[in-house]
């Protein structure tokens, strides 16, 4: 009885160790790792045109050295580098004017006696100046008839023998000299009456004029003592300060304007002809974050840099309201041109750079290959894909692609990490519902 028991205990202890050494083997075998999760997206087919490329920069709209047109000492200089100004209103520096402000007192009393002058003539000689001098008129005449008396006595007496010669001279003599001061007054009473000649009316209307314009200029040198901004934009250069001796045509500040914005870019002599005024352009800037921006080619440089035989383009862009595009930013520069034809284009992402060439990893029932293709042209952020490679509507891998290999086994993302992405059940080897482990589940998801 002992020995049978020591026999049962004997084969337990060799079945428990057997069945340890099973365990112990199981738990040691490797575990197959899950497919890899991939993001898709389709390859589509466009109307396209060709483009020409180029990079370039930002530059301002337009760009003003601001001078003063006169010379003084600077009184206010209140703006510095970076600030905002608006065209014809913002005062960038003030000049000394009281030198100005005196001359334009005096010639405005100068201009007053001019005006005067002119309004005089204008109106003619008054009735009271007209009576004075026909009352001249008579004295004289009155005078002259008085000496033409005497000078007829005096002749009778000469003729006579009774008066010397010398005496009738005299006579005569006054008798001459009362008829011309008669003449003279009869000929100022004349004038009186007509009034001043058009000459004498031209001459002093030039004088005013000519005191008016005086005062003119001094006003308008007084309006330049405040030196305005021409342009609405921003301060990039300053060379016043107070108390600084600015003379005429000295620089003062520099101005651009960023409403608007001209990307200026070299195109090569052999597509110089592709690009015409007018052409839309887009236009990349990567200082913010690869946004793009449509705009014009506003005109075409005609003169080559003579080194690198290249042709300046300007393409105007309308700038944001906070002004992002900044003069000096990089900027990559696209233009169309030609007929539009139709392109099968796959994301840049796809692509995976071997040395035969680019290719792509297509996603077809849970599993991926590869295609190989000769580089096509790129489209904004796709790559052509030429001679019938791809067809549009396939998916392609464009995330998680690194590391795939043709015939793997994937499993898509957003679907769960389903493996090949099936639908419509549970995909083999994985929970079923209700969460009962299937069979042969420890061979791993697409085993």
């Amino acid at each position: 009885m002992n020995s049978l028991i020591a026999r049962a205990i004997s084969v337990l202890i060799i079945l428990a160790s057997f069945g340890w050494n099973i365990a112990a083997s199981e738990a040691g075998r490797p575990r197959k790792r899950p497919p890899p999760l991939v993001s898709v997206a389709k390859v589509v087919e466009r109307q396209v045109r060709n483009r020409l490329t180029a990079v370039g920069s930002v530059a301002p709209y337009r760009r003003s050295v601001v001078s003063s047109e006169l010379e003084g000492r600077v009184q206010s200089a209140p703006l510095k580098v970076g600030d905002f100004v608006r065209a014809n209103e913002t005062v960038l520096a003030t000049v000394g004017r009281s030198g100005l402000q005196i001359d334009l007192r005096i010639l405005r009393a100068e201009l007053e006696k001019a005006r005067q002058d002119l309004l005089r003539l204008e109106r003619g000689m008054r009735p009271e100046e007209i009576a004075a001098h026909q009352a001249k008129v008579r004295e004289r005449e009155a005078q002259m008839r008085n000496n033409e008396l005497e000078l007829n006595r005096a002749r009778d007496l000469y003729e006579k023998k009774i008066l010397d010669k010398a005496s009738f001279d005299r006579a005569e003599a006054a008798y001459e000299a009362s008829w011309q001061l008669f003449e003279e007054a009869s000929r100022n009473l004349e004038i009186a009456r007509l009034g001043p000649r058009r000459e004498e009316k031209a001459r002093a209307k030039a004088e005013v004029d000519r005191v008016r314009a005086r005062v003119a200029r001094v006003r308008d040198d007084l309006a330049k003592t405040k030196i305005r901004s021409p342009l609405t934009g921003f301060i990039t250069r300053e060379w016043v300060e107070v108390g600084q001796w600015l003379t005429k045509g000295g620089r003062v500040a520099e101005v651009i304007e960023l409403d608007k914005v001209l990307v200026q870019a070299p195109i090569a002599e052999r597509r110089i002809s592709l690009v015409q005024v007018g052409d839309e352009a887009r236009v990349v800037v990567d200082a913010l974050g690869g946004r793009a921006f449509r705009g014009r080619v506003r005109g075409v440089i005609p003169k080559a840099d003579p080194k690198s035989r290249t042709f300046p383009v300007e393409v105007e862009i309308n700038n944001t309201e906070s002004y992002d595009l900044k003069a000096g930013m990089f900027a990559r520069l696209s233009l169309e041109y030609g007929k539009a034809a139709r392109m099968v284009l796959v994301p840049k992402d796809a692509l995976i750079l071997r040395a035969r060439g680019p290719s792509v990893f297509v996603f077809e029932k849970g599993r991926v290959r590869e295609v190989s293709f000769a580089q096509g042209r790129s489209v904004d952020s796709f790559m052509e894909v030429p001679g019938g490679a791809l067809r549009p509507g396939m998916q392609v891998v464009v995330k998680g692609n690194e590391n795939l290999r043709a015939g793997m086994p994937v499993r898509l993302q957003g679907r769960g990490g389903r493996p090949g992405g099936a639908r419509g059940g549970p995909p083999r080897g994985g929970p079923r519902r209700g969460g009962k482990p299937a069979a042969g589940s420890r061979r791993g998801a697409g085993g």
